[in-house]
């Protein structure tokens, strides 16, 4: 657990460094069973908006430290606009298991105040071919002028393309109320590893900054 809020600080800052005057969401939810983070960061690289650099850092831990209960895994994008939410996107992912792993997909996003979607499928080169795809949808409807509706839905699946089997999933619950720059609310996470769909589960109180 040590490890796991080391590397927590150090995401933060990196974040707030990158962030600029953009708001950027830095999420934490303690289970009942691990520690989970979210980080996404979409920032525009270039003066025409064409290129962005697209990042989504998940990782939990047990609160024993236990080595084998500790996963991270940074998806580092450069993303270019084709029109009407959707854009290439190339990149380098780095896994907690897998090391380095070059990555070549595309995105859509769409964004507004009250609510955010984002379908992100990828293939996966090293050191097997894997296809990979995240997706998120956020509803946020304003309750009052200091209060909105909190609520997400995110999913995970990535398959083994050489051996067609199963390789990792996953599914995550938020709904909570935002004050501000702050979210609080219920979380459940559901993830799945290797051929066999070996289950975790965790469930508990999440809080998420927009430094």
């Amino acid at each position: 657990m040590k490890n796991f809020l080391v590397l927590i600080a150090f995401l933060a800052s990196f974040s707030v460094a990158f962030a600029q005057k953009a708001p950027l969401p830095v999420e934490v939810m303690a289970g009942n069973n691990r520690a989970n983070l979210l980080i996404i960061i979409n920032r525009p690289i270039d003066a025409a908006g064409k290129f962005n650099f697209f990042n989504v850092t998940v990782g939990s831990a047990d609160y024993q430290n236990t080595p084998s209960e500790t996963e991270i895994v940074l998806n580092n994008s450069i993303t270019y606009a084709l029109g009407k939410g959707f854009s290439a996107a190339s990149g380098l992912q780095w896994h907690y298991k897998l090391g380095f792993v070059p990555t070549l997909g595309f995105q859509f996003l769409k964004a507004s105040p009250d609510y955010l979607i984002v379908v992100f499928p990828t293939l996966n080169f090293k050191p097997g071919h894997a296809f990979e795809t995240v997706a998120l949808a956020e509803f946020k409807p304003k309750l009052s002028d200091k209060v909105r509706l909190y609520t997400r839905l995110q999913g995970l699946l990535v398959r083994d393309i050489e051996v067609g089997t199963h390789a990792r999933s996953g599914a995550s619950l938020r709904a909570g109320l935002t004050f501000d720059k702050f979210t609080v609310g219920l979380g459940s996470n559901f993830d799945a590893y290797g051929p066999m769909k070996f289950e975790k589960s965790n469930h508990g109180l999440f809080f998420q900054m927009r430094l």
